[in-house]
C-alpha cells in the first residue's frame, strides 16, 4: 500500500509541475488601454467624460459621495469638486493615499496623470 501511494504522490507531484503552460508562464504585460466605448482612451484624448468620471464615481463616491462617512473631508459632487480641490490629484498622485482600500492600475495611473495634466477636461 505504501508503495502505492509514493506511486501515486509522485504522478501527482509531475502532474502539477507540468500542469503551466507555456503561454500561462509567459511574461506579465502591462495593462491594455482602457476601452469606454468604440474608441480606446488613451492619454491622448482621456476626458472626464469618457474615463475620470467613471474612475471617481468607482473608486471614490463611496466614501466621498454625498451619502460617504468621509464627505466632510471632501465630498465628490463631480467635476467641479475635483476642480476645486488641488488635494484629489495630491491624494491619488503623489502620496498615493487614495483610494482606500482599493488600488489603481499602472494604466489607470497614467491616464489619470495625463488626465489633470491636460487640465481636467470634460
Amino acid at each position: 500500500m505504501k508503495k502505492q501511494n509514493s506511486i501515486f504522490l509522485l504522478a501527482m507531484f509531475g502532474t502539477l509541475l507540468f500542469a503551466c503552460s507555456k503561454k500561462q508562464a509567459e511574461e506579465i504585460k502591462p495593462d491594455s488601454p482602457i476601452t469606454t466605448g468604440p474608441t480606446p482612451v488613451t492619454t491622448a484624448n482621456v476626458t472626464y467624460t469618457n474615463f475620470a468620471g467613471a474612475l471617481f464615481q468607482t473608486k471614490c463616491n463611496n466614501c466621498h459621495g454625498p451619502n460617504g462617512s468621509l464627505k466632510v473631508i471632501w465630498e465628490f459632487t463631480g467635476l467641479a469638486s475635483i476642480k476645486s480641490d488641488a488635494r484629489v490629484a495630491n491624494s491619488i498622485l503623489v502620496t498615493k493615499t487614495m483610494p482606500k482600500g482599493s488600488t489603481l492600475t499602472v494604466s489607470e495611473r497614467e491616464l489619470l496623470q495625463a488626465w489633470f495634466d491636460k487640465g481636467m477636461p470634460e
